[in-house]
């Protein structure tokens, strides 16, 4: 897999691609009533392929990984003790990390989260934070794998699922 910065002319593959996961795991137990889609929103891929803040993995030319990494968060990250303190524009912030079911289990996820820290240490950044919905086990370990520590649980009510959720906040110092 190469990993790599997204490109303004795969917008709509982009999309096909997160569309495609949306509906994977609104498969899932700890997604009530179903699949919601729109994460992240075409305004937010927009944006991020515009900073250069998506970064996509390709295999044969196909698009089957990405992940947003930028500085913008839920407010109630405003609410919580991190390890780390710095200003919202020297911690990034995690995003949509997917990688398609066909080929899962090949150590991508990781490969996605190395690129992560590596590309977060090369802008200086001091912490890398993210959120994952409770009850969604497999990344909670991987990204502890990684040196994220566990920092609290919150409520948080995103577009996309449109209910209130509890989600786990983690933090990597770097």
């Amino acid at each position: 897999m190469i990993i790599r910065e997204a490109k303004e002319n795969e917008l709509q593959k982009i999309m096909f691609f997160y569309n495609m996961m949306c509906q994977e795991l609104g498969r899932k137990d700890f997604l009530p009533q179903g699949n919601k889609g729109g994460f992240p929103s075409q305004e937010m891929v927009i944006a991020a392929i515009k900073n250069n803040q998506l970064y996509v993995g390709e295999e044969d030319r196909i698009i089957m990984a990405a992940y947003i990494m930028n500085h913008e968060a839920d407010s109630v990250y405003d609410t919580v003790n991190w390890h780390t303190d710095a200003p919202k524009n020297e911690v990034s912030v995690l995003h949509a990390l997917r990688v398609h079911p066909l080929y899962s289990g090949k150590g991508y996820a990781s490969r996605l989260v190395e690129h992560s820290i590596e590309t977060a240490i090369k802008k200086g950044q001091k912490a890398i934070r993210l959120d994952c919905i409770e009850g969604n086990s497999i990344p909670h370990k991987m990204y502890c794998s990684y040196g994220f520590e566990y920092i609290d649980t919150v409520e948080i009510c995103y577009e996309d699922i449109g209910v209130p959720r509890n989600f786990l906040l983690f933090e990597r110092v770097l």
